[in-house]
């Protein structure tokens, strides 16, 4: 039987790098459950793209430089890959829903959970709930 899959939102990986997140501890909370589980998680380059960008300040860039090539190890870790494809997809679907405020990035994160076949992610953004999904951290 398939491990079950969560996909990864940018809110998850800065609640869980940075100490001084309001969803620090939430996010730990919810990290060690998935590994009990064996969860297997997914993101997007976008994602992680989305990331470095929010924590660019030169203090933090060599930190979070350090994380994000610490997440490329982790086996359990599926990142998928920036694609022309994946991103003209991600564009429609942003093109679609002119009256919902959902960044390019989370339409794309969106198209991988459908076609993944993802239900949960983890994140604290209530724009996954908007799209049907269910989010695993609350604000």
């Amino acid at each position: 039987m398939p491990r079950p899959k969560v996909f990864v939102d940018t809110a998850a990986w800065i609640a869980l790098l940075n100490a001084d997140d309001a969803l620090h501890e939430q996010a730990r909370q919810v990290r060690g459950m998935l590994a009990r589980r064996k969860t297997r998680l997914v993101t997007t380059e976008f994602v992680l793209i989305e990331v470095a960008d929010a924590l660019s300040a030169p203090a933090l860039r060599s930190h979070v430089a350090a994380y994000v090539d610490s997440l490329r190890r982790l086996a359990i870790l599926q990142i998928v890959p920036v694609s022309q494809e994946l991103l003209l997809e991600g564009w429609t679907l942003y093109k679609q829903r002119p009256d919902k405020d959902w960044s390019l990035t989370d339409c794309i994160s969106f198209v991988v959970m459908r076609l993944e076949h993802i239900r949960q992610a983890f994140t604290s953004d209530h724009n996954f709930e908007q799209a049907g999904l269910v989010k695993l951290m609350t604000v």
